[in-house]
């Protein structure tokens, strides 16, 4: 064997026995390509985002409205509306919670309809599918399912000012 390789053992056998000291991972670390289009301001930092305000996201059947009253610690009191035309909607009340990119949503202002979005700072994402309950904020024809909005707004007062077709404030006043 020659010297290198020796040395090159005896390096290895030695380091076996040594611990490393465990890296501690920062929870809020981001994955860099995700940290660098936040410094460059091409993203929001969704840790420093709340979802407070009002939503919107507007078609030829109409314009969809989500809005949130609250904050990331006590909650959110919110409302939404998805518009399919001049009859057919969707519309209801209630709270959601926000933990980081997750959103969990409860109407209860008909049957209670729990679900988790998404959020990324910008848009608010609804799953494809949903509990069957969600159906009695609906007329037929219609869903929630795959709704998304767009931050239009920051900020319970422009919540306020959210308008829905059954309750002339979606958000709750002050």
């Amino acid at each position: 064997m020659s010297r290198i390789a020796a040395m090159l053992v005896s390096l290895l056998l030695a380091g076996c026995g040594q611990q490393q000291p465990e890296e501690k991972k920062n929870v809020a670390e981001l994955p860099p390509l995700e940290q660098a289009a936040i410094d460059a301001g091409v993203i929001p930092d969704v840790r420093n985002v709340t979802l407070s305000g009002a939503f919107e996201r507007r078609s030829d059947l109409g314009t969809d409205r989500f809005c949130a009253v609250g904050n990331d610690e006590n909650g959110y009191q919110i409302g939404m509306i998805a518009v399919f035309g001049p009859e057919t909607k969707c519309e209801g009340l209630g709270e959601a919670e926000r933990d980081g990119e997750t959103v969990r949503i409860t109407l209860n202002s008909e049957e209670n309809c729990s679900f988790s979005a998404r959020f990324d700072g910008v848009e608010l994402e609804l799953p494809g599918s949903l509990p069957e309950a969600c159906a009695s904020y609906c007329s037929p024809r219609a869903g929630f399912e795959g709704v998304s909005f767009y931050m239009i707004g920051e900020g319970d007062a422009v919540a306020r000012s959210t308008s829905g077709r059954d309750f002339e404030n979606l958000c709750p006043g002050g």
